[in-house]
């Protein structure tokens, strides 16, 4: 019988490539424990300003509340995730999915405002997700600029520098950049160093990129 304390579900933010620029689509991932390649298993929770057959052409691409199925191993884009929770299995995987979804769905989307973008809308998710407490408690408090954003921009920009010289596998779902950011007993993960197998650089060869919170395309 599956043993609750260690099957829990995975809550992570995804950090997708965007081709020909240093900055990432940010996303919030639910996934099962065990994930299995060629099945939508996880839901993916983002906003959005890619044009659509709606769009008339003239105004900006609005932004869009975005909750589908995803295979991580189909997403060519993904870079890295961070864990920022980990969910009991004795509550559905379904059960999660919605609560998560109705959460998110309530995020305020903001338009035609310069520099609200994909990653404003996530880190504003992770608050509201947060501010649930329970199981969710554990999510870290990412701010605009702050240390904790700054730490998962750079990680990912490791794990993309790998991604793009080879050396990190590509459909192997182990092989995905992870690193555990969860706030144990009020402190984020980060402080004591990443706990992450597939990057293995030091976050300090890595320069902070700039201009994060350019819109999706």
């Amino acid at each position: 019988m599956p043993n609750g304390r260690s099957n829990k579900h995975r809550l992570y933010i995804s950090l997708l490539y965007r081709q020909n620029q240093d900055n990432f689509h940010w996303a919030l991932t639910l996934a099962p424990k065990s994930e299995r390649a060629n099945t939508k298993s996880s839901v993916r929770y983002d906003a959005a300003n890619t044009i659509t057959a709606a769009w008339n052409g003239v105004q900006p691409v609005p932004w869009r509340y975005r909750c589908d199925p995803v295979d991580p191993l189909l997403d060519a884009k993904l870079v890295a995730r961070v864990l920022v929770a980990k969910l009991p299995s004795r509550t559905s995987f379904e059960d999660w999915a919605v609560t998560i979804d109705q959460t998110c769905r309530a995020v305020p989307l903001v338009q035609n405002k310069p520099g609200w973008t994909c990653r404003t809308w996530a880190i504003e998710a992770l608050g509201a997700l947060r501010g649930l407490g329970g199981d969710f408690a554990t999510i870290p408090d990412v701010q605009d600029g702050n240390t904790e954003e700054q730490e998962i921009v750079a990680f990912a920009q490791i794990a993309k520098a790998q991604l793009l010289a080879g050396e990190i596998p590509v459909g192997d779902i182990h092989a995905i950049a992870l690193v555990d950011m969860r706030r144990l007993s009020g402190v984020s993960s980060f402080r004591s160093g990443f706990r992450s197998k597939q990057v293995s650089r030091p976050l300090s060869s890595v320069e902070q990129p700039k201009g994060e919170g350019l819109p999706a395309q």
